[in-house]
């Protein structure tokens, strides 16, 4: 027994007609054997299948190069936004410092001081205790302020080796209402004043001109 042909004739996606062995049908249900009818059908089930899937298949990723496309240039912007406000964050530290450093270089006063002592202090290694790998030395001043109270002060500023002897003249810049924060007159006291104020204002420079240069290479047509 020959092996039946079957066909099914499409029209703009749709099907119009279907063949059996070169019998033409105009529709599934003109077909009088059950047999021929549900070949037709599965093979009619499985090219709507197809298309379906080539279709949604099509779609998705037209979906997804538009997300991409969305997507591509907000990270950038969310970026860019992260950058500047970490740009905005450093300068206003710089700022606050250096207003708090102007206002106390107002406040400060003057007096004559002389080094009574010298405290050492020693580093140790983290891993042998017993291990000494550096020691600083800090001046422990006398001095008398202005409304004639006696402060005897450990400084802040140590350094190896001792920059001061015992018996050192020195002078001494002090907040009338914090004499405790008193410091050495010199240029070293006041560079460390503006240590804080001077890399976080470097720091913001650089993240607004990060920004600046991603924003003229990254998206030259905003």
């Amino acid at each position: 027994m020959a092996k039946k042909k079957y066909s099914i004739n499409w029209e703009d996606d749709a099907p119009v007609s279907f063949e059996v062995n070169g019998m033409p049908y105009k529709s599934l249900e003109d077909i009088p054997d059950e047999v021929d009818r549900v070949k037709l059908e599965a093979m009619l089930d499985s090219a709507v299948n197809q298309e379906s899937d080539a279709e949604f298949d099509s779609e998705f990723e037209k979906i997804g190069k538009e997300v991409l496309q969305v997507n591509g240039p907000s990270i950038e912007k969310i970026i860019l936004s992260i950058f500047m406000g970490v740009a905005v964050l450093m300068l206003l530290i710089a700022g606050i410092a250096s207003f708090n450093n102007i206002a106390k270089i107002n406040r400060e006063e003057s007096a004559p001081a002389r080094v009574v002592d010298m405290t050492k202090r020693l580093e140790y290694d983290e891993e042998d205790r017993e291990r000494i790998i550096g020691e600083t030395y800090y001046p422990l001043v006398e001095f008398v302020a202005q409304n004639g109270q006696r402060h005897t002060v450990q400084l802040g500023e140590g350094s190896f080796p001792p920059a001061y002897e015992i018996g050192d003249q020195v002078t001494i810049l002090y907040e009338p209402d914090r004499a405790l924060d008193a410091r050495i007159k010199s240029s070293a006291s006041s560079a460390l004043m503006w240590v804080l104020p001077g890399i976080t204002g470097i720091l913001g420079i650089c993240f607004i001109g990060a920004v600046l240069m991603v924003k003229k290479v990254m998206l030259p047509s905003e």
